[in-house]
Parts: structure tokens; C-alpha cells; sequence
């Protein structure tokens, strides 16, 4: 090519790119010209079809401050994926009471009749949920239900335990906005807390002074809007100081007249009346006067829900696999002209704040148009010099070429050890090892296949968080690799907190040299910095049978690691195939109790409770029953418990229990109080005693012929739902009777305080205490029962001196095959002692 053309071809690509940087240059100010236009044009999306419906349980009313945020999270997540959903309101802030909220049911029964197409469920806020756990059965059966706006923490945990139910916690950023308060105006001394007497409000007055000693200097008081009227509460916000004083508007929508006021109506008064900063740690009051403050982003939440619900649609996923979700992103939003009054500064505020009120300048106005504009620039002059360097890259080309099967080929191994390698502990991943297991293992071979779980690891990821799971993870793993290598194993990471191991030429048992290597490499302290973790493993092994396939001996040494984990934990165990028998045996049984629920088979029988002062029955004790299944209820009740199907037998006891009363009373019959025992699962069941209460009434039955027999464990864990349960039990006139004592803590101590009217002492004791030189200590305990003005009965009496013994030492009853095994009803109400 000559030097002309050379020269001609330079000037040629030098005008074209001034060309370029000219048209450039016009697009730009076209753009900007057409960013200030006054229309505004939006894309067409194309449609979705609609595949799915779902509902959404409202607590509240539309016009409810955090209702348009929840609907726009729902919508941006739902609609793109062909899934519409309905409305039902609640609107519990007005209608709150137990007529309301049935009232509201009859509707919304009446309503699913005529529409039951939802495949899902959508929970908003507290009052949804109860309403959600009390009515499953009834209206949402076998439908996913997951909630969000929850701001019970302990109650979120609960609701979330229940099948087919998940969801988020409400966080509460109150201590944030203390913080900004404190920060923002370190001067005023006087922190006042607004609020009500509703659930949120109440939970924010605790949090508020529960951080009182972490100011000294500040003085923490609050105003209680629930015990105020109207008036008084204008003038106690008249009465906080001016100068000393900085406003937390919380939850307070409520007066001591029954009166509920909307967001807007409550903000205006308080804005107008109260005339110092005002923060508020929940969304809206910025536009009213409100300085500003952090919220949780209920939008935010409501498309992580709404994630759930198109991955359980969509996708078939399982919605046991999502645990509650505890964090939600914030928001932190401020009044800009009422930072100009207050002397505040963006940067005292969190660099994520958004603005309500600030005043567009020229790059805020242009900024969504000049980076897109700066971009195109770039590459348009990066073209440029690309073009001018053609030249030049073309000579270097064809080394390259010659490089690049060297690079190719590179890449592909290194590609292939990727897709075969969990990225965080650099072991086999799940698809790798079970795939090289059926490649390398051979029918005939000898082996073990050693399945190893890490003992609470969720604990670590809720207490240290997520970092310091991913590093403890990767420690075991490097201990594990290195086992792996000196031993000729075969390693990889079966799940978030699952190894696999591949053991040649051996078979194991729980004292072999491997397992317990195994076992002390996980038992071992974990030192991060001034931290030190403690752990264990349970260990599940399956060897080779020279029969099954290694798919087979991963699935059994994954049964036997479970059979680890509830021999305790931090043990091994040894795959037999008699677990499989149990597990085939465990299935069989829990079919029988399925069809027995739904074919109405479970029946009650009644076991005499004789006083020994006259030997008369006293009273029974209700024990259910169920056609055709055998084993009696210390095997079935089990698998009830176990699936979660415990509030509803309970529920099933007791309404058969109410009408055997109420057959009884028709004949004539004197009637006789009847215990009923109540696990400690059920404590979840929520409407229990009001679901009691409508059946004594309903049958006319006196409250005093029902009793309740409740465990230790269910005593001693005194949790909101027990005391609530306890308290309205006794509200209600129900005798509270303490089954099985001596199986658990046992202390005569702590019965004074526990809220029991019986103690009932357990057979276990009676088979070891009530024999010869040993029988004192049953008199011992019923004297120290009576002289904390409780009654005793003896369960398991079944010999004619046990009884007279029992006598001897005073024993208020009792009950056992001496007197009567358990009996039909019209065997059990003419049923009679007859005492030589």
C-alpha cells in the first residue's frame, strides 16, 4: 500500500470519527431536550398470561400507611410471572374484636363458596395470621401461607413452625432512629416516646426504655396516647419542652374513647401541637411535618414474600425448604426543608437516606440522561482509538492465534474443576461425588459410605452470622480434604451443612479408628479471632453389601445420620436394614391415622378415678382410641405429634368428650368430671379455649365437669402462649391437673407457684417407690402435696395393697387396673367399686 493511500485512508477515519463526535454531541442536547419535556412516555411491557391466583388476607383497610407500599412489592413480583391476586380486608384497626373477627368469618367463608380458585395465600400483618392459624383447616387446607408485617417476633417464630407457613418478622428500627435523635441533637436532653396500647405500640414502649441505660444523661419519658382523649393528648404534646426535647412518633392511632384515627389525622395533630424535632421509625408523616426517621421497606419485604409464592407456583418448590425470615432491608427518609430549619446536614444522615422536598439542581435533574450520555461518549471514543490501533493489533493477531489452544484448553479444566467443585469448601460438590461414587464404585467392592451432619450449625448462622458460618465451614473442610488425602477417601459437600465420605476397603462400626477421627475433627475449638466455637457431628454410616448400588448406601447412611441426631447428637450410628422395616412400619401407621382422621375413627374410652376416703368414682380420664389400628396411643399419638396433626386430635377429643357429657345429662345420668390431657404442642392452638368454651355452651355443660391434664415441660417453659393458655383456662372455670409427675423435673418446690389444682403421680414412681422399706417416700410426697393445698391421685394402681397403702397415706384418688381398665362410655358412667 503506497504512503498517498496510507495519508488518504488516515484523513478518511479522522473525519468519519469528527463526524461521529459531532452527531454524539447532538444526541445529547436532543436528550436533554427532551428529559425537560413535560410528557411522559412509558414502554409496553408484553403481556403475561395469567397461570396462577392467589389471595391476600389484609389485616387492615386500604388506607392503611403501609397498605400501598405492601400492594406495589406484590405487584412488581406477581404480575411479571402470570400470577393476579384478590383482596380481602381485615380491617382489625376498627373491627378488632372476637364478634368482628367472627363476623368477618362467616363473610369470608361465604365469599370462598362462591370463589375458591386461590392456590395460595398471602398473610398481611399480625391479625391475618391468627386468623390464618385458627381457620386452616377450615378455609386455607393444603395452601401455601406465607405472612409478612409480623411484629411479634416470638409469635413470627411460632407461625412459622406451622405446616405449610412461612414468612417474615416486621423488624423494629426504633433504637436506629434513638440513635439519629441523639446524634442529630445531642443538646436536647429529653428523649419522649408517642404510642398506644396496640401490639406494635407496646412492643416499641419496651424497646424504647429498654435502651434508657444505654444514654446516661438522657431522660427517657413517654406519652401513652390509648389513656388520653383528644384534648389531653393536644396538650401533653403542648407540654413537652421546645428546647430540651425531641419527639419518637411510634404506633399511636388510638384514645381512651375507643376512637381510631387514620396516619394523616394523627400526624396533623401531632405535627401542629407538638413544637419540637419529631422522629418516627415507620413510613409516612414527611410530607406533614415529621423531620424524618428509619423504617422498615415494606415494599422490599413484599416482593421477597411474593418470591416464595412464585417459587412454590411456578417452580413446585417445597415451602418447609424457607425458614422465616428475620431481616429486611430499611429505609431512611428525611424532610429536606425541615433539615434546613433544623441545621442538619446530609452528611449526619445515613448515606442511603432519600430526600422528600429537596430542590432539583441541574445535575440531579439531568442525572438519569448524562451518565447514559457520558457512557456513549466513552465508547464512541474508545472506538475511535480502537479503529486507529487496527493496524497495529493486526500483527500481534496471528501470535495470539497460536496461544489461544494453549488458553482454550486451560479454561476448559478449569471450567470442568468448577462445575465439580462446591466453590466455598473446594470439595466434591452434591452431583460430582454422587456421579464419580456410580462411575469408580464397583458392585463387588468393599467400602463405607460415611454421611456427616454438623450438629446446630443454624445456631452459628443466627448468632455469628453468615461470614463466620462460611469460615467454619471451610476449616472443616480443609480438615476433612486433608483426612481425605492421607487416607485415600473420597470427600465431597452433600448440602449446606452435609459432607460425604467414601471410605475404601473397610466396613465400619461406631468405635472404628475413621469415625471417631471423623467425630474428633468436628469436636474440635474453632478459634475466630477472640471467639471460640464449639461444635460436634452426627454420623450416619451404610457399608457395603456387595449388593447395593452406592446411590442405595448414600440414602441409608443419610437415614442412619438422622437416627444419630436423635440419639442426641455428637455420636455415630450404623445403617441396619431394620430401619428400613421401622421407616416402612412408621409410613404404614401414619396412612392408618390419616384415614382415621378423615373417616371419623378415633373413639374414647374412660378409666375410673376412685376416691380412696369412699371409694366412689370420682371422676375419669378420657383416652382415646382409634379403629383399626392396634398399637395403642403410645404409638400412634406419636406420629400425630410428629406431623403436626396434635391440635386437631386435641380439638377431636375434646368436642367428643363434650357430647358423651351432654348424652350422659340426657339420660340421666349424674355426671362426673372427666380430664382431659393436653400436649404441649398444642399450646400453638391459639382459639382452644374459646373452641371449649362455644362446646360447653352449645351442650349446656357446666365448665366444672371438664378438667385439663397438661405435662411439666409445658408448666415449666412459661412462654406467652402457656400463661395466656393457663389463664384463660382457670377464667373460665376448668380445674388444671399436672399429669405424669416424676417423669420430668419433678420438684415439689416449684409447685407452689405453678397454676395447677391436682398433682397426678406417675406409675413410674408407684412401680419403684411403693414397695416395701421404700413406701415412705410416696407418703412423704403426698403429705408435702396436700400441704401446699393441692390434691393427689396415684395413677398405675394394680394390686389390691398398693391401694390400702395408698389409703394409709391419705392419697386424695386413684386410678389403675385394680379398680377398671379403661371403658365404653355406658360401661364406664354405671360403673361401681366394690371395696371388701
Amino acid at each position: 500500500m503506497s504512503k498517498d493511500r496510507k495519508k488518504f485512508l488516515f484523513y478518511v477515519r479522522y473525519t468519519l470519527s469528527v463526524i461521529g463526535v459531532l452527531l454524539l454531541l447532538s444526541s445529547i442536547f436532543e436528550l436533554i431536550r427532551i428529559s425537560r419535556s413535560d410528557e411522559l412516555s412509558s414502554s409496553v411491557q408484553s403481556p403475561t398470561m395469567v397461570s396462577h391466583r392467589v389471595l391476600f388476607l389484609c389485616s387492615y383497610n386500604p388506607l392503611y400507611y403501609t397498605y400501598n407500599d405492601q400492594i406495589e412489592g406484590l405487584k412488581e413480583t406477581l404480575y411479571p410471572n402470570g400470577i393476579e391476586f384478590d383482596v380481602a380486608y381485615m380491617d382489625t384497626k376498627k373491627y378488632g374484636s372476637e364478634h368482628d373477627i367472627e363476623m368477618f368469618h362467616t363473610f369470608f367463608k361465604d365469599r370462598l363458596k362462591k370463589d375458591n380458585g386461590y392456590e395460595a395465600v398471602l398473610l398481611g400483618d399480625d391479625d391475618a395470621v391468627k386468623f390464618a392459624l385458627k381457620y386452616q383447616d377450615e378455609l386455607f387446607k393444603d395452601l401455601p401461607m406465607v405472612f409478612f408485617g409480623v411484629n411479634d417476633k416470638n409469635f413470627a417464630e411460632e407461625a412459622a413452625k406451622t405446616p405449610m407457613m412461612t414468612g417474615f418478622y416486621e423488624m423494629d428500627y426504633l433504637s436506629d432512629c434513638i440513635d439519629l435523635a441523639i446524634a442529630l441533637f445531642p443538646e436536647r436532653k429529653e428523649l419522649v416516646a408517642l404510642h398506644d396500647n396496640s401490639a406494635a405500640g407496646i412492643a416499641d414502649e419496651e424497646i424504647f426504655y429498654s435502651l434508657d441505660l444505654e444514654y446516661p444523661g438522657y431522660k427517657f419519658t413517654d406519652i401513652n396516647s390509648a389513656l388520653l382523649t383528644q384534648d389531653e393528648l393536644v396538650a401533653a404534646l403542648q407540654g413537652i419542652s421546645s428546647d430540651d426535647a425531641v419527639l419518637l412518633y411510634m404506633t399511636c392511632y388510638s384514645d381512651c374513647e375507643g376512637n381510631t384515627y387514620s396516619v394523616l389525622d394523627r400526624t396533623n395533630t401531632v405535627v401542629k401541637y407538638a413544637d419540637v424535632p419529631i422522629i418516627r421509625n415507620y413510613s409516612g408523616g414527611r410530607e406533614q411535618g415529621v423531620l424524618g426517621g428509619v423504617y422498615m421497606d415494606f415494599r422490599h419485604q413484599c416482593r421477597d414474600a411474593a418470591l416464595i409464592i412464585v417459587d412454590i407456583l411456578e417452580n413446585g418448590a417445597d415451602i418447609s425448604n424457607y425458614a422465616l425470615d428475620l431481616d429486611t432491608p430499611s429505609k431512611s427518609v428525611f424532610s429536606y426543608p425541615l433539615m434546613q430549619k433544623y441545621g442538619i446536614s446530609k452528611k449526619q444522615l445515613p448515606i442511603f437516606t432519600e430526600y422528600i422536598g429537596e430542590p432539583e439542581n441541574l445535575f440531579t435533574y439531568y442525572s438519569k440522561v448524562l451518565p447514559a450520555a457520558v457512557m456513549i461518549v466513552t465508547a464512541l471514543l474508545i472506538l475511535i482509538v480502537t479503529s486507529n490501533m487496527a493496524v497495529s493489533q493486526q500483527r500481534i493477531d496471528n501470535e495470539q492465534l497460536k496461544r489461544s489452544k494453549e488458553d482454550l484448553e486451560k479454561s476448559r479444566n478449569r471450567l470442568k474443576y468448577q462445575a465439580d467443585h462446591d466453590e466455598l469448601s473446594d470439595l466434591l460438590n452434591r452431583r460430582a461425588i454422587v456421579d464419580t461414587l456410580a462411575r469408580k464404585v464397583k458392585s463387588g467392592d468393599k467400602y463405607a459410605i460415611v454421611m456427616v451432619d454438623i450438629d446446630g450449625f443454624k445456631d452459628v448462622n443466627e448468632n455469628y452470622g453468615h461470614s463466620m458460618a462460611d469460615y467454619i465451614i471451610k476449616h472443616l473442610s480443609k480438615e476433612l480434604k486433608e483426612m481425605s488425602e492421607k487416607g485415600n477417601w473420597l470427600t465431597g459437600r452433600y448440602g449446606g451443612d452435609e459432607f460425604i465420605i467414601m471410605i475404601p476397603n473397610v466396613n465400619l462400626d461406631t468405635d472404628s479408628a475413621e469415625v471417631i477421627q471423623i467425630l474428633e475433627a468436628f469436636r474440635k475449638p474453632i478459634v475466630v479471632g477472640e471467639e471460640t466455637i464449639l461444635l460436634s457431628a452426627s454420623i450416619g454410616v451404610s457399608n457395603s453389601n456387595f449388593e447395593s448400588l452406592p446411590e442405595q448406601h448414600i440414602i441409608n447412611a443419610e437415614i442412619a445420620m438422622y437416627e444419630a441426631k436423635n440419639m442426641g447428637k455428637n455420636t455415630a450410628f450404623i445403617y441396619a436394614d431394620e430401619m428400613q422395616l421401622r421407616l416402612r412400619e412408621e409410613s404404614r401407621l401414619k396412612n392408618l391415622v390419616i384415614e382415621a382422621f378423615d373417616r371419623d375413627q378415633f373413639y374414647i374410652l374412660y378409666q375410673p378415678k376412685v376416691e380412696t376416703l369412699t371409694g366412689k368414682v370420682v371422676g375419669f380420664e378420657a383416652l382415646v382410641r382409634a379403629e383399626f389400628i392396634q398399637e395403642g396411643p403410645g404409638v400412634f399419638i406419636p406420629i400425630v405429634e410428629k406431623n403436626g396433626w396434635v391440635t386437631r386430635l386435641g380439638r377431636i377429643v375434646t368436642e367428643k368428650v363434650i357430647k358423651q357429657l351432654a348424652v350422659w345429662k340426657a339420660q340421666g345420668k349424674e355426671l362426673l368430671p372427666v380430664s382431659i390431657n393436653f400436649s404441649s404442642k398444642q399450646v400453638n392452638d391459639l382459639g382452644y379455649v374459646s373452641f371449649l368454651s362455644d362446646l360447653l355452651k352449645e351442650y349446656d355443660i357446666p365448665a366444672k365437669y371438664i378438667e385439663i391434664e397438661i405435662t411439666e415441660s409445658l408448666l415449666l417453659e412459661k412462654s406467652i402462649q402457656s400463661d395466656r393458655l393457663f389463664a384463660e383456662l382457670k377464667g373460665l372455670g376448668i380445674r388444671i391437673l399436672m399429669d405424669d409427675f416424676g417423669t420430668g423435673y419433678s420438684s415439689l418446690g416449684y409447685l407452689i407457684y405453678v397454676p395447677v389444682d391436682e398433682i397426678k403421680l406417675d406409675k413410674s414412681l408407684v412401680d419403684n417407690y411403693l414397695v416395701p422399706e421404700k413406701d415412705g417416700f410416696i407418703g412423704d410426697v403426698i403429705k408435702l402435696v396436700h400441704d401446699i393445698n393441692k390434691t393427689i391421685i396415684i395413677e398405675g394402681v394394680e394390686e389390691e395393697w398398693q391401694f390400702k397403702r395408698l389409703c394409709d397415706f391419705q392419697a386424695d384418688a386413684v386410678q389403675g387396673y385394680y379398680f377398671s381398665k379403661p371403658l365404653d362410655p355406658s360401661s364406664a358412667i354405671d360403673f361401681q367399686v366394690e371395696i371388701d
